[in-house]
């Protein structure tokens, strides 16, 4: 009987706090402090993307998938899903298994599409490798995850691809079959070159014959196997922090952050919020928004997540509508960063909240405002001031072509706030003149340093 009055007081208490229905535009506020989750009448889907692809094979075969008009290729689901199962099936018979990383470098073509299924669908995980990477990033990457085989093309307008990877593995030049073992990066075993035919590597057209019926038969046996929670792609971050690391993401991120991406935008694409991380999707504004909610915030948040703003030094949840560090938790955060415990733990807490590291700030409709990152925020005397609430407002004078607000050493307050301006070319503007229109406009943090020049960005003091 105690439990029961217990429970239902507990009910009573919890009916307080309505839930965000996100399948729409919200109507109904939710709560009234900085958290919000996004509930949803549609499901998370349980699904690989091998799964994904093959229900679509089944409901649109003749229905066009995609098309890559400088490649001048056209497939339907059903084409593209033949596609698949030959590149899955070469790249078992090449040797590769399931866990494998295969690296992708090279720019947006069909074969990128294409091996980013193959390999989900032959349990190999894909390593996306930024196209602009030299020779140093890329060997980073590779001995980083191990990668056993990357695709690439032979060159894309100033970057020489496979001449960069003979450098790090000069074994490629007496390879026998395109199967190298390289001293540099013992794990690498072959390159797969997408256009022209190259000594020491592997012919993607080789790679679309080399399965047998054994190995279609051993790919099919794979999908009973697979889970949606394996790791199935990995993606480097900028690396502003120091070297880049591998956000490891699942089939079970990937393929439920894209579902209901595309159930509310369609093909509408408008504001968004992402990071790697979160594969990449937290919040996407509503085709149907409106001015405001288009340019001053970053969209709604995504169906099943949850999001909350917390207190810099606290780490204690902020009054709605201030600002704060952005977390997130939900079904799209990533697995680890690859094979470095110290960096995901940093990023990730024991309750699964992922730290952004952006600053933002919650409305009661669970439309999120950025408003910089803390890394740039300056604390002067005690009081947290964000660069980019300084810059919105100085791009407002008619005069000012670009402003940067970083923080300076004060011997007294530990950081002032300078202002680095560049004008527009013809126009003038002097220090007293900027000060003057901060003044009443952006509280107590008005700068106290200003760098004004017409062609390039000085900070004076």
């Amino acid at each position: 009987m105690y439990l029961t009055q217990v429970y239902s007081v507990y009910c009573s208490c919890l009916s307080i706090n309505r839930s965000l229905h996100v399948d729409s535009p919200p109507m109904v506020p939710g709560q009234s402090f900085s958290y919000v989750h996004g509930a949803s009448s549609v499901s998370l889907l349980g699904q690989t993307v091998g799964q994904s692809l093959q229900a679509a094979a089944d409901r649109w075969p003749h229905r066009e998938a995609l098309v890559f008009v400088q490649d001048g290729v056209r497939k339907t689901f059903s084409q593209f899903q033949e596609d698949v199962d030959q590149a899955a099936a070469g790249l078992l018979a090449l040797g590769l298994k399931r866990g494998d990383r295969l690296g992708v470098w090279g720019p947006n073509t069909y074969h990128w599409i294409l091996f980013q299924f193959a390999t989900a669908k032959a349990g190999i995980i894909l390593v996306s490798i930024n196209p602009a990477y030299q020779l140093k990033e890329l060997e980073f990457t590779l001995g980083k995850v191990q990668c056993k085989a990357v695709v690439c093309p032979t060159q894309f307008k100033t970057q020489r691809f496979c001449d960069t990877l003979r450098q790090i593995c000069p074994e490629m030049d007496t390879a026998e079959s395109g199967v190298f073992r390289s001293s540099r990066l013992p794990d690498l075993r072959m390159v797969i070159v997408t256009d022209s035919r190259q000594t020491g590597t592997v012919h993607v057209e080789d790679v679309m014959q080399a399965g047998s019926r054994q190995h279609h038969q051993e790919l099919q046996d794979l999908q009973t196997k697979l889970s949606f929670d394996d790791p199935i792609n990995i993606q480097f971050t900028s690396g502003t922090t120091g070297s880049p690391k591998g956000a490891t993401l699942s089939h079970h991120n990937i393929v439920n952050n894209a579902y209901f991406v595309g159930l509310r935008l369609g093909f509408n694409w408008k504001v968004s919020y992402g990071t790697t991380e979160n594969s990449p999707a937290a919040f996407v504004g509503y085709p149907r928004d409106n001015e405001e909610l288009k340019t001053e915030t970053v969209g709604c948040i995504l169906n099943h997540a949850e999001a909350k703003v917390v207190d810099v030094s606290s780490g204690e949840v902020v009054p709605l509508g201030d600002p704060g560090e952005l977390l997130i938790r939900a079904y799209s955060v990533m697995l680890e960063y690859w094979d470095d415990p110290d960096k995901t733990s940093e990023a990730i807490a024991k309750d699964r909240w992922y730290r952004t590291g952006d600053i933002a700030s919650l409305d009661r409709f669970g439309y999120c405002r950025i408003v910089g990152r803390i890394k740039d925020m300056i604390i002067r005397g005690g009081e947290n001031i964000y660069p980019a609430e300084i810059e919105k407002f100085l791009h407002t004078h008619p005069n000012v072509q670009e402003a940067q607000v970083i923080g300076v050493r004060d011997e007294r307050l530990g950081e002032q706030v300078c202002a680095c301006i560049r004008l527009k070319e013809g126009l003038d503007c002097s220090r007293e003149e900027i000060r003057n229109f901060c003044k009443g406009q952006v509280r107590q943090k008005g700068t106290s340093h200003l760098g004004i020049e017409h062609k390039i960005v000085i900070p004076l003091s």
